[in-house]
């Protein structure tokens, strides 16, 4: 399937944040996943109950398909390949994820910018962005089994956790551009 772009626009772009029970693909599971747009429309897969986990991937890999470019904080060692990890789990196609220019801010700033830690919370404050810190990553897996007991407000959190990371990703991204630009001047963004 051909990705699809308007006639006279530049590339889709997006911003992706994968929430897991764990950093390990081979022990965890998908909890959700959040998508967030340059103009900061955001969309979140969620996967309620552990077995629903192949068919919210599929969904996920099929919207990712829309999307010429993806950015992520640190999704070259967590996130695509976690997915990849969870797809071909589940007999999915994991291909699809590899043909689609993937941008890493954190191993952008890592190479490129010289600060004590490298983290989303310390980069974003460095760069003077807003970054909530009430819900963690590692607050997920604790959160997603008060979700499976039906705590609906522990599944909030969690997608508000993922929203904030990606909204603080996409303001990241965008203080950075002009540096990302110089870095990578064939990436049309």
């Amino acid at each position: 399937m051909q990705r699809s772009q308007r006639r006279g626009a530049g590339p889709r772009v997006c911003f992706l944040d994968v929430e897991a029970t764990s950093l390990e693909a081979d022990v965890g599971t998908i909890v959700g996943a959040g998508i967030m747009e340059d103009d900061g429309k955001f969309s979140y897969i969620s996967v309620d109950r552990p077995e629903l986990e192949k068919n919210r991937l599929e969904d996920l890999l099929k919207k990712l398909e829309q999307y010429h470019i993806v950015i992520t904080w640190n999704g070259k060692s967590f996130d695509i390949p976690f997915l990849i990890s969870r797809a071909i789990k589940h007999n999915l196609k994991a291909e699809s994820l590899l043909s689609i220019y993937h941008l890493d801010m954190a191993e952008l700033v890592r190479n490129n910018l010289k600060l004590s830690r490298t983290d989303l919370f310390h980069v974003s404050k460095f760069l003077g962005i807003k970054k909530d810190v009430k819900t963690l990553g590692q607050d997920v897996p604790t959160l997603y089994v008060k979700a499976m007991k039906g705590d609906k407000v522990a599944l909030r959190i969690i997608k508000n956790h993922c929203k904030d990371d990606l909204n603080v990703l996409r303001l990241v991204f965008s203080k950075l551009r002009p540096l990302v630009k110089a870095l990578k001047p064939e990436l049309p963004i």
